[in-house]
């Protein structure tokens, strides 16, 4: 399952506590029990992070199969291939968890996004985000309703990227459920993210994790 030249995050530290610190890395080479990753990268700091022999971890990484995973892990040491790389201890295929879609990391989120439609009519409308994961997107309107549940969308919205620059971003989406405005209430709307690029996939994950470790060291999560 795991390949060299994967990417992996990595999260030090229980995830109620505002201490949990995100990583990123690629796997360098691999054995059966042992994972040797590059220098990993601190999300927060963009510093390379001197993890001490004995750190626990969580690893996360998207499979070949487009499916993400997760594992408990543990550095066991450093050492010199080609490179200085962590070891990291690799518990075997059967102790990976899969992570289903619903179970993407959720985290609020308030911004403006534009929904477009595929079909002949080309509706757009404009929502305004509650919440987003690597698997979809919820969000909240006032005008008509353009869309029905299973239509085919366009997604289009802004995230700061690692330099804290705005990514402009435009991604495929099915209507996964809809409720019109009324007088009392503002319309709801879900969309699941479709045919997402592995690429796309792994930088939605990385940013879930850093604003859900905001989130947290702010008191808001």
């Amino acid at each position: 399952m795991i390949k060299a030249g994967m990417r992996l995050t990595l999260e030090s530290g229980n995830r109620e506590s505002t201490l949990q610190q995100t990583y990123r890395c690629k796997v360098v080479e691999f054995t059966e029990d042992v994972i040797y990753i590059s220098y990993p990268l601190n999300e927060e700091t963009q510093r390379s992070a001197f993890l001490l022999k004995g750190t626990k971890l969580l690893a996360t990484f998207i499979g070949y199969n487009q499916n993400v995973y997760t594992f408990p892990t543990e550095v066991t040491g450093r050492e010199i291939k080609g490179m200085p790389v962590v070891k990291l201890f690799y518990p075997g295929d059967k102790k990976l968890k899969s992570i289903q879609r619903r179970s993407f990391f959720r985290v609020p989120l308030t911004a403006k996004a534009v929904i477009e439609s595929e079909q002949e009519q080309q509706a757009v409308m404009e929502i305004m985000t509650k919440n987003i994961s690597a698997g979809g997107i919820a969000g909240s309107f006032h005008h008509s309703l353009l869309f029905n549940e299973k239509d085919s969308v366009v997604v289009r919205l802004s995230l700061p990227n690692r330099e804290g620059i705005l990514q402009h971003l435009e991604l495929k989406g099915e209507v996964v459920r809809i409720t019109a405005p009324t007088s009392c209430k503002v319309g709801q709307l879900s969309i699941k993210f479709m045919d997402m690029e592995k690429q796309m996939k792994e930088m939605m994950i990385r940013y879930t994790l850093k604003r859900q470790l905001d989130l947290r060291r702010k008191g808001l999560l």
